[in-house]
């Protein structure tokens, strides 16, 4: 078998940020879906005996362990291809798995490299540079077209306002087909989250000030300080600090596990979205899902983030998230809750004893009692690991992970990412 590369993962410890500005998050994305991080100047790089390749680069690499490397531009040309980083031996030296097996044993000539994207395409993006429609790169059918809008003004600049220095978030949602940045109105094209007396409810922006209602699927990546303190969207938090997060995925479906609050660290929240591994037809009703805040009040209102609806999607009282609902006659339906089926909601918290990795797939059912099939990549875990607050990776016997963080059950808990083989 060949080592798996499709799975890749970025975190704040690969120098990435993602602060108190707004474009923060869309700059982010960019790079972890489309763009990757490029290498500095490879300065060496040979075989080894057993079909390795190490490089040794100009500058630091800022890499990770089981991070997915490309290379270009390299002769012969079976070195172009992509990798699993098996090794770091320091700062400016990777070693690299193969994802096919390399028969020459020298390179003639030494190209470029970077940390792979996911997968995925800017399909739109505004002169304002505010807003984007991501798109795996080579979809099928079933693909969605992921809209991220950071907007502060409604569209015609007055009927709705929303103050700069207020809570940071971008709107978020799924539709099934656009033809332009702003392409959300049409009541024949499915979206998640979906009101279909109004497909636009997801995108409003109306009044200002302190009644100002923005949005209603919300990834918050900067809120008042305090992750379990009552705050409202027009609380300031003025905090410099950058967030810590991972994020992971495929062209399929993409996880950002990050902490809005960054007073806490570790109380992480599991934003993320795209495809699931269906149970049902999926050539009717989309295998969509959407793990994201539901919040359709106006920035005045008070409230803890954790009693937020669904605001801690795999943890907690709120624990849930968003998929189509299961209606193959009336397909334009309002979206479904759907509801992980998992032991607990302690992921990460220890219920179980267990010194080894001890991660479990997340089947889930929606709110009609439909059982839709499996989060893919994201697994709950059974054992404690409450001193790796942050991005880890690991490994049990060939199977590669990575470990965050993350709020769970009032207290720091934690998820598993699956990454693939190491073979």
């Amino acid at each position: 078998m060949a080592t798996d590369v499709d799975v890749q993962y970025f975190s704040h410890l690969n120098g990435l940020t993602l602060g108190n500005n707004w474009g923060d998050l869309i700059r982010l994305l960019d790079k972890a879906l489309v763009t990757g991080i490029d290498f500095t100047q490879i300065t060496d790089a040979s075989i080894d005996a057993q079909g390795d390749v190490h490089i040794t680069l100009y500058a630091a690499h800022n890499a990770m362990l089981f991070q997915v490397v490309e290379l270009t531009g390299f002769a012969p040309a079976s070195f172009n291809q992509k990798y699993r980083i098996k090794g770091v031996p320091n700062t400016t030296q990777l070693i690299l798995k193969p994802h096919a097996a390399i028969t020459e044993t020298s390179i003639t000539t030494i190209g470029a490299g970077k940390l792979a994207p996911l997968g995925y395409e800017i399909i739109f993006r505004d002169l304002g540079d505010v807003k984007r429609v991501y798109r795996a790169k080579n979809p099928t059918a079933q693909h969605p077209f992921i809209r991220v809008d950071e907007s502060l003004t409604s569209p015609d600049g007055t009927t709705g306002v929303y103050t700069s220095t207020y809570a940071k978030f971008a709107m978020v949602g799924l539709l099934e087909h656009m033809d332009h940045i702003d392409d959300y109105e049409d009541p024949n094209v499915l979206q998640l989250p979906f009101n279909p007396a109004d497909p636009a409810k997801n995108w409003k922006i109306s009044g200002a000030e302190s009644t100002v209602t923005r949005g209603w699927s919300k990834w918050y990546w900067r809120r008042g300080n305090g992750f379990l303190n009552n705050a409202a969207e027009s609380v300031v938090n003025t905090s410099t600090n950058l967030g810590a997060f991972t994020i992971v995925g495929d062209q399929d479906k993409f996880y950002f596990q990050h902490t809005p609050t960054p007073d806490t660290t570790f109380y992480k929240v599991l934003n993320g979205c795209g495809l699931y591994q269906t149970a049902l037809v999926d050539s009717v009703i989309p295998n969509w899902f959407l793990m994201t805040t539901m919040l359709d009040v106006n920035a005045s209102v008070y409230q803890p983030f954790n009693n937020i609806s669904n605001g801690t999607p795999l943890a907690g009282i709120q624990s849930g998230f968003f998929t189509t609902k299961q209606a193959p006659l009336i397909k334009l339906s309002e979206h479904a809750l759907a509801f992980p089926f998992m032991p607990d909601n302690k992921s990460g918290k220890g219920s179980f004893n267990s010194n080894n990795i001890a991660a479990l797939e997340i089947p889930f059912r929606d709110s009609d009692n439909y059982i839709r099939g499996t989060l893919e990549t994201v697994a709950y875990s059974g054992n404690i690991k409450n001193t790796d607050l942050y991005t880890t990776p690991l490994i049990s016997e060939n199977s590669m992970y990575v470990w965050d963080s993350a709020y769970v059950d009032a207290g720091q808990g934690g998820f598993y990412f699956y990454l693939g083989e190491l073979e």
